[in-house]
């Protein structure tokens, strides 16, 4: 995982919540568990040399295409037809500038104003909307194919025609900031370090963890109190506890039974809340043959003969995202390396479903060769996990965020609902944090105990935050 930044400029990055725990946190584990420290290293987002392969098409020459390559190539050698106009993807960001420039004047305010094209799809406001005012000349059949060039190039397979275009909006802008310069973090030696940085903090406070229980029951008792049910090693157990706070994907908690006086809006929240179904397949290499230049390795010809460090590289194929690796910097190419071979989410992550997870291995193999030329291994595919109930993170369709965020947010029965899912910055840590601040501060509103939350929203953790709660008026 990656953690965009603005540099100098924290009161501008979406993320700066992240960074201040992990400060926070490095603070608080110096003295007694320095073991515990979260480093940040530079991640490699983009490299001119990561590789473009898509329509079967190669540069003239017959060598694969590099990203630099094929973003000065007409349409027409990508392999595209002529109805899509050579600045296709220059009208995808147009069309989502304003909403961009409104955001970064002041996020809440451009919230409020964006969730009025909430019943838009992103085709839908692509179509009906946006291009039908900057090109009134093309047939109709002409916009749907422009559109799902868009589409192929940007985020995916169908997910222009299911996803709302606020939500679209929202990722892209959560994702990379077209306003500004972004740069990029991630942590040394995995993400779950920034989990596990909370551990001593947790054992300190005599909080008492329970792994490998599973939640079925949340029952309301007749005292206004919740009595949570659980399974742990086949033995049924149940607790009872005043306040109870859910941060479990919506997928898991569908198979829950809840109190039975849960609103119509809350209930129709979990029920109803989009998700992405992505996967991610990882291959283990003896040496990082993908570092080194394709004349040295006999690997496929490339436009520019250079090696890849960091970046990813796009294609049609089924496998469609490579992701280099940016934490073997200083490391011989010879030494083994683990590249993320495919990465997709919504419709091209289902083609891999009905194949078991050695058959995911050779069919990302093939595609691999196909641009590369040219084992512990590890698939991961979402919608078979359990813990995560089939979906790795929510992404909100038509309509749903103005009618599913503020009633999934909205504490019910001595419940309170927290996680990414409960956020404007879905599918990010950001979104996990800024939640949990959020039920922090419902929790001490609730009980009288405002000067503790004001003492807590004036901190040093939450110089940057904002939650906005005003875009949500029934939250």
């Amino acid at each position: 995982m990656k953690v965009p930044y603005i540099k100098d400029r924290p009161d501008l990055s979406q993320h700066q919540l992240v960074f201040d725990t992990i400060d926070y946190l490095n603070k608080y584990n110096k003295k007694d568990d320095p073991n515990r420290e979260v480093k940040l290293i530079p991640y490699i987002f983009s490299n001119p040399n990561a590789l473009y392969y898509f329509n079967n098409k190669k540069a003239p020459s017959g060598e694969i295409m590099t990203r630099n390559y094929s973003e000065n190539a007409a349409v027409k050698q990508l392999g595209l037809p002529d109805a899509i106009p050579d600045n296709y993807l220059d009208l995808f960001n147009d069309a989502l500038q304003p909403f961009f420039d409104e955001l970064d004047k002041n996020f809440t305010n451009g919230l409020i104003y964006l969730k009025r094209y909430d019943h838009h799809s992103t085709y839908s406001y692509l179509r009906e909307v946006f291009l039908l005012k900057v090109l009134p000349s093309k047939k109709p059949q002409d916009y749907d194919i422009i559109i799902s060039a868009m589409e192929e190039q940007e985020l995916g397979t169908g997910v222009f025609r299911h996803y709302s275009f606020v939500s679209t909006v929202i990722e892209i802008h959560t994702f990379s900031d077209p306003n500004y310069d972004i740069s990029w973090n991630t942590i040394d030696k995995g993400m779950q370090r920034l989990p596990n940085a909370f551990l001593p903090m947790i054992k300190k406070e005599n909080i008492n963890l329970k792994y490998n229980s599973e939640v079925y029951k949340l029952e309301k008792r007749n005292d206004g109190k919740i009595e949570v049910f659980w399974k742990n090693n086949g033995n049924m157990v149940s607790e009872i506890f005043d306040r109870v706070i859910v941060a479990v994907p919506l997928g898991v908690v569908r198979h829950w039974d809840l109190p039975l006086t849960l609103s119509y809006g809350k209930r129709s929240a979990i029920r109803e809340m989009d998700y992405v179904l992505p996967e991610k397949i990882f291959l283990q290499f003896k040496s990082r043959f993908w570092e080194k230049p394709p004349s040295e390795t006999g690997a496929n010809p490339t436009t520019s003969d250079v090696g890849i460090v960091g970046g990813s590289s796009f294609t049609d194929l089924t496998i469609r995202t490579i992701v280099y690796p940016s934490y073997y910097v200083n490391i011989s190419a010879d030494k083994p390396g683990i590249l993320l071979v495919s990465y997709s989410w919504s419709r091209d992550a289902l083609v891999f479903g009905q194949f078991s997870e050695e058959e995911r291995f050779e069919l990302a193999l093939k595609d691999l060769a196909t641009i590369h030329g040219k084992e512990n291994n590890k698939a991961k595919y979402w919608p078979a996990d359990r813990t995560v109930g089939g979906s790795a993170y929510a992404y909100y369709g038509v309509g749903q965020i103005e009618t599913l965020l503020g009633a999934m947010m909205r504490p019910e029965e001595s419940i309170h609902w927290c996680g990414e899912h409960t956020d404007i910055h879905f599918g990010w840590t950001v979104g996990a944090l800024n939640s949990a601040i959020r039920v922090v501060r419902e929790i001490l509103l609730d009980n009288l105990m405002s000067d503790k939350w004001f003492e807590f929203k004036n901190s040093r953790l939450l110089k940057y935050w904002n939650g906005n709660l005003e875009a949500f008026e029934d939250h």
